[in-house]
């Protein structure tokens, strides 16, 4: 195996532990609004760990974090959903709640609830370590939604969306309020709701089909999931990866215009110059109104495009960008010594040491590590290096 199939081979292998592998943070702080400690737990994705402080991270809260039957397979949605591209890297914030009924219990839509301010003006601050972008979705089931509903409501300008899956308490109250909000805040409300089956979700769906009846207007400028065939319990299972893909409905396809290519990986049309392929590339790196930064697969991605195609300036470029937002990341330095040793020994052979010395400092063990390794020295030793 020549030194660019051993790249290329690791780089699929680490593509896949980057999708999968997550990192737990614990955190643990004393919150004013409840008079106690409370304790959150904030998943991070593995890429983590490469990426510079301009790479900001939307947040996903997840209610209900005392439930693991209900969390656990949220996470593991979410991070199929970005396995596959649907959905972007994210910091997704578990919050347990301790006396869920009495911390999401709705008075009105104008009394303050501790937990409300508790993620809004409390956890928010002890977030900006980890260098979030202003995209924060909030995600909660039966009376969580109810309230993820009712703290969208009171904050549309801190929350990009919520997703409420069945929601049933002061749902006609929360309704009213936001017909006489903007009617640009209810594009961010997803709603759920189970079947109408005694053995479903009886009476939640029985509720939310009569508030369709009285607010027709309200249910057809939002997004609604009817799970016809599921449970109160597992509609949040079968709703929340539908709900999701609909959220980020556009980050799939954000990039296909540049470096298009046919079936044969031939670009489709004559690129513009470098500079105007980079524009393009900065103006599409963004969720909606949010600045989000093409993630790693997507630099490989349109990297290769161009380097298939002989452009190996314009690969060079991308990658260079890549370098910028993970720094910490082997595979891009890997690249660009092979795409600038034909030009420039000097720059390539800094490239490929780089990469070495982010492999022994950063790098954990993983198989076929050692072998890059050894790859690396090969090349080294054959350049008298």
């Amino acid at each position: 195996m020549n030194m660019k199939q051993t790249m290329a081979f690791m780089a699929f292998l680490l593509s896949i532990s980057l999708s999968y592998g997550q990192e737990l943070d614990t955190l643990k702080l004393y919150s004013q609004a409840f008079n106690q400690e409370r304790t959150v737990y904030v998943h991070k994705p593995k890429f983590y760990k490469y990426k510079s402080d301009a790479v900001k991270l939307p947040v996903i809260y997840l209610l209900d974090g005392q439930h693991e039957w209900f969390v656990n397979p949220l996470l593991s949605d979410i991070q199929y959903l970005q396995y596959t591209k649907e959905i972007p890297q994210a910091i997704v914030v578990v919050i347990p709640l301790e006396q869920r009924n009495t911390e999401c219990g709705i008075v009105d839509l104008h009394t303050k609830l501790p937990l409300d301010t508790f993620i809004t003006k409390e956890l928010d601050p002890v977030l900006q370590k980890y260098h979030p972008n202003d995209f924060k979705l909030i995600i909660g089931h039966s009376f969580s939604a109810s309230f993820a509903l009712y703290s969208y409501y009171r904050h549309p300008e801190y929350y990009a969306g919520v997703i409420a899956n069945t929601p049933f308490d002061e749902m006609n109250l929360l309704v009213k309020g936001f017909m006489e909000q903007d009617p640009s805040v209810r594009k961010g409300i997803s709603i759920s709701i189970g079947g109408i089956a005694n053995s479903k979700d009886y009476y939640h769906r029985k509720n939310y089909e009569q508030l369709k009846r009285d607010y027709p207007g309200f249910f057809n400028s939002i997004q609604v999931f009817e799970a016809n065939y599921s449970a109160h319990n597992a509609v949040p299972i079968v709703a929340t990866p539908t709900l999701l893909t609909a959220v980020f409905e556009s980050f799939r396809s954000r990039y296909n215009h540049i470096a298009k290519v046919d079936d044969s990986y031939t670009l489709t049309s004559q690129p513009q110059s470098l500079a105007q392929e980079l524009e393009h590339l900065q103006q599409a790196s963004t969720i909606g109104p949010y600045a989000y930064p093409p993630e790693i697969a997507d630099i490989n991605g349109i990297a290769s495009r161009y380097w298939n195609n002989q452009l190996e300036a314009y690969a060079v470029e991308i990658y260079k960008l890549g370098v910028s937002y993970y720094p910490k990341y082997y595979e891009f330095y890997l690249s660009l010594y092979e795409l600038t040793f034909p030009t420039n020994k000097e720059a390539s052979k800094a490239y490929l040491e780089k990469a070495e010395s982010l492999l022994l400092r950063v790098e954990g063990h993983w198989d076929g590590k050692n072998d890059l390794l050894d790859a690396i020295q090969v090349e080294k030793s054959k350049n008298g290096w």
